[in-house]
């Protein structure tokens, strides 16, 4: 029988890791776009695509998302680690986050806010439905449009050592998933 230890229920969430980041855009007043890094992003539905972020109204991103409902989610590979880190510590109500970490736009298809050029892919969203949970939002989005870099996809899944994408073990901790995907494939899903 396994031995199991106790831990801080202040570190649940790190149970349920590594999970893979991403960076959330939003626009800024002035029009320019802003982004967060989270990990805690997860699909909701297929029919009709949702997908959900959880987001502190602490954050200056969940105030831009409050003014102009909708944002990209932005999965990144490991090579963007030092930009997560940089993005997560400094705020954009006092800079422009994107321009100092000289990251590309590309632009969206179907909503106003841009992907980022660096990244795995891109999820465009509209705001669907928003929930006060804890010290947290859900913020659900509606899907409006999805896109993957060719070199990081399959055809229905990340091809892992092309990708690496970018885990958040928690804290300051990450790590790639650096095989590939075991199992028979399935499909787009």
């Amino acid at each position: 029988m396994p031995d199991y230890i106790s831990v801080d229920i202040r570190r649940f969430t790190r149970l349920l890791h590594p999970k893979m980041v991403s960076l959330i855009v939003a626009l800024r007043e002035d029009g320019r776009p802003n982004a967060m890094p989270a990990s805690w992003v997860m699909p909701a539905s297929v029919e009709p695509p949702l997908l959900v972020v959880a987001v502190s109204p602490r954050r200056y991103t969940y105030d831009l998302i409050q003014r102009r409902p909708e944002f990209t989610v932005n999965p990144v590979p490991l090579k963007m680690r030092g930009v997560v880190e940089y993005l997560g510590s400094v705020s954009g109500r006092d800079l422009d986050k994107l321009a100092h970490a000289k990251l590309g736009l590309l632009q969206p298809v179907a909503v106003s806010t841009p992907c980022l050029e660096e990244a795995l892919a891109c999820i465009e969203c509209s705001v669907w439905a928003q929930y006060p949970c804890g010290d947290h939002y859900l913020i659900v989005g509606k899907v409006r449009a999805a896109r993957v870099r060719r070199d990081a996809w399959t055809g229905s899944l990340y091809d892992l050592s092309a990708a690496e994408p970018l885990l958040h073990l928690g804290g300051d901790e990450y790590a790639t998933a650096s095989r590939e995907p075991r199992g028979k494939e399935r499909g787009e899903g």
